[in-house]
């Protein structure tokens, strides 16, 4: 059991560290393709098969019995998840000093954690077979052992057994801790099959029995999964963009000199300016051509010194999550207007805004990792 214990342990510090979001460029196309998000959804799971305890090796007959389970759950992230589970019906224990078996019914709860094994190493969030890794502890109890307690004549071993009648009474509930492994094979967008291996360690006080080593109930299933709560793909919303005009609103009209009564000449006004850096997954500062961008609008603000730039950070909304894009399109919007200021523009002529994953400029998702800069 303490090595059992050492695996739950080791599970949970790992579900710290792959419960952080990281932008997916790969993942968001996918979702456009099937027209859906694999991730996060809910489940309900039924299972049916055999289980098998580890003293009965040495005992006469048939080894396994069935047992059945029931599951809700739900996915976090492509790599997390979490289910609740109940699994019981019957199983066999047996003396091997008297070639001898007995049955007892049993009932177990567990809070079992799940993680992807195939979402770790792969970029995509859904897969042809997703292999999980089960860690759970929870509650068992047992009751119905009467064909125990007609065994108890024939062996000296009944000391600590619970029973209906002579025997002294003892708890019924002991602890369960789980680890398996579960095979999914996905049939369809809702619906998957497969097949799970537990290995459950028990109190002693499982199988009637006591001699203060834990019981290994191990049990194999075929499961039927129903899939729930996928979301659509975010629709990417437009921004605004800028474009040039040859007259000022106010100056349409105004402004007209006549060279001669046949030429009528328009007096143009400022060209506005609209420069967009693109950067990769996770990256704050190092757009491409960045240097010749920013040379660039400093030397518009230069020249037209009583207009102001505006630079707008984003995030792409297909990967991440919006707290962490916030913070990619906030850094992205600092490090341009840090940058114009290096180059003279003063802070008075700059206004600085982050939309996060909120706002998407374009419709090609990896585009909206940016930073637009509009002058006017």
């Amino acid at each position: 059991m303490r090595h059992l214990k050492t695996i739950l342990a080791s599970a949970l510090l790992l579900t710290g560290s792959l419960m952080a979001s990281a932008q997916n460029p790969v993942a968001d196309e996918e979702s456009r393709t099937l027209g859906y998000k694999p991730q996060p959804y809910g489940f309900v799971q039924l299972q049916g098969g055999v289980n098998v305890v580890n003293n009965l090796f040495s005992a006469p007959g048939s080894k396994f019995n069935p047992t059945f389970s029931a599951a809700v759950g739900y996915m976090f992230s492509p790599i997390v998840g979490s289910r609740l589970h109940v699994n019981g019906y019957e199983t066999k224990n047996g003396f091997g000093s008297i070639d001898d078996t007995y049955k007892h019914k049993y009932i177990t709860s567990d809070l079992d954690l799940m993680l992807n094994i195939i979402n770790i190493f792969n970029k995509k969030n859904r897969h042809p077979v997703d292999l999980y890794l089960i860690g759970g502890i929870g509650l068992t109890y047992a009751w119905d052992n009467a064909p125990f307690c007609n065994l108890t004549g024939m062996t000296e071993d009944i000391s600590n057994a619970w029973g209906p009648t002579k025997t002294p009474r003892q708890s019924l509930l002991s602890h369960n801790l789980r680890v398996g492994l579960l095979a999914d094979v996905n049939v369809a967008k809702h619906w998957s099959v497969g097949l799970e291996v537990d290995l459950n360690s028990l109190d002693d006080r499982f199988n009637s029995k006591y001699k203060n080593i834990d019981d290994w109930l191990v049990t194999a299933q075929l499961s039927v999964t129903y899939k729930f709560g996928f979301a659509k793909p975010a629709k990417p919303v437009e921004a605004p963009v800028t474009t040039n005009r040859d007259y000022d609103d106010a100056n349409k009209n105004a402004n007209i000199v006549s060279a001669t009564p046949k030429t009528v000449v328009a007096t143009p006004i400022e060209e506005p300016i609209n420069e967009t850096l693109f950067y990769e997954i996770r990256e704050t500062d190092n757009a491409a051509n960045k240097a010749a961008i920013i040379d660039k609008v400093a030397q518009w603000c230069k020249k037209y010194p009583n207009k102001t730039v505006t630079v707008d950070g984003y995030a792409d909304k297909g990967t991440g999550n919006a707290r962490v894009n916030e913070g990619y399109a906030q850094k992205r919007a600092e490090n341009v207007a840090k940058a114009l200021k290096e180059k003279g523009v003063p802070e008075s002529q700059i206004k600085v805004a982050s939309h996060g994953d909120s706002v998407q400029p374009f419709a090609e998702n990896d585009k909206n990792r940016c930073v637009i800069i509009v002058g006017k």
